[in-house]
């Protein structure tokens, strides 16, 4: 048992160090460089186009030419208009639900009636509803592209509500 306590490790270190020299020897004279001929389905994938990188055609020159084709501190490149207060012509915009499988808008009535419930594509008034997300709604009209968000009633006034008082402590006597 003593004996291959000692022996274990030189062992492994030697078959190591066999191993280096064999892949070194493989590097220096070159061999294994010559790929394998394709056989079976994968040659048929591979004969079908160029896997290389350097075949493909580069784009970056075209990307360039468009990323530098629209100027960023051009007049007429604005980002779409937000309106928190609401659009002439359009019920305010009284709130949004995003679930994973719908996205809907909801307009405040024109008087107590019921709410308007829209989903992209709909129309309200001269409007079209373009995109519903959760940062607002996205409508498209003769005043052009608008980014509507939730706001809540102007003319509604949030109840006082009155300050607690709280009792004052007793002063501590020593």
């Amino acid at each position: 048992m003593i004996g291959w306590g000692r022996g274990l490790p030189v062992g492994l270190c030697v078959a190591a160090l066999g191993l280096c020299l064999l892949i070194a020897a493989e590097i220096v004279t070159g061999a294994g460089t010559a790929a394998p001929e394709p056989t079976g389905r994968t040659g048929a994938l591979a004969q079908i186009g160029p896997t290389d990188t350097a075949l493909a055609p580069d784009r970056h020159g075209t990307w360039l030419e468009q990323i530098l084709a629209r100027p960023l501190f051009s007049q007429d490149r604005r980002p779409v208009e937000v309106a928190a207060a609401g659009v002439a012509g359009l019920p305010r915009l009284t709130g949004v639900v995003v679930t994973e499988s719908q996205r809907v808008a909801i307009f405040a009535p024109a008087s107590k009636g019921h709410p308007i419930i829209a989903q992209s594509g709909a129309h309200i008034g001269e409007y079209e509803v373009k995109g519903i997300t959760d940062a607002g709604v996205t409508v498209a009209g003769p005043r052009g592209t608008t980014l509507l968000r939730p706001a809540f009633d102007p003319a509604h006034v949030p109840p006082v509500l009155p300050v607690p008082v709280l009792p004052r402590p007793l002063p501590i006597r020593r």
